[in-house]
Parts: C-alpha cells; sequence; structure tokens
C-alpha cells in the first residue's frame, strides 16, 4: 500500500449541479468559462475567459485565430466530458 492510505474526498455542494444547466451555459457562454464557472472550476473560467478576450484582442494582429482555435477546442472537449464534470462537480466518484 503505498502512501497516503486514505482518499480526500469534497464534499458535494449544496445545490447539486444539473447537466443540462451545464450544456446550455457551455454552447451559449463557452467561450468565457460560464460552464467552468458553474461547476466549481473558477480558474479554468478565468483561463477560458482570458484567452477569449486575449484572442479578440490579438485579431487585428492576425495571431487571434490561434487563441479562438485553441478556445473552441476545449469547448468540444469539454462537451464530450462534460457529463463526467457534472458527476465529480456532484460528489458522485467512481467507486472500486
Amino acid at each position: 500500500m503505498c502512501w497516503p492510505w486514505y482518499r480526500v474526498v469534497p464534499e458535494a455542494p449544496a445545490t447539486p449541479r444539473r447537466l443540462g444547466v451545464a450544456y446550455a451555459l457551455c454552447v451559449a457562454l463557452g467561450l468565457l468559462g460560464a460552464h467552468r464557472f458553474y461547476l466549481g472550476h473558477h480558474g479554468l473560467g478565468v483561463a477560458y475567459a482570458l484567452l477569449t478576450v486575449v484572442g479578440l484582442a490579438s485579431a487585428s494582429w492576425g495571431i487571434g485565430f490561434l487563441f479562438g482555435a485553441l478556445v473552441l477546442l476545449l469547448l468540444l472537449l469539454d462537451l464530450l466530458r462534460l457529463p463526467g464534470l457534472v458527476r465529480r462537480a456532484n460528489g458522485q466518484y467512481w467507486t472500486d
């Protein structure tokens, strides 16, 4: 057995997160990271918003598409991973 011998499991939020709301936020306001804020991933929400703002600000220099492509790729990945992210935000983990 390796260290640590226990697993710290964060508590579930007071109000459970809903998959439909997470999908709606991802589709409508995903470029600003609204779905990540909703799930409690505030750092990633800020990262999405910053990448979007920097991409829009640098669009006139011709490099904004790189930031936009990165954010769109992350959004597509999030759309696939959203059910698991919602389960994890609600404190539901796979147990062995």
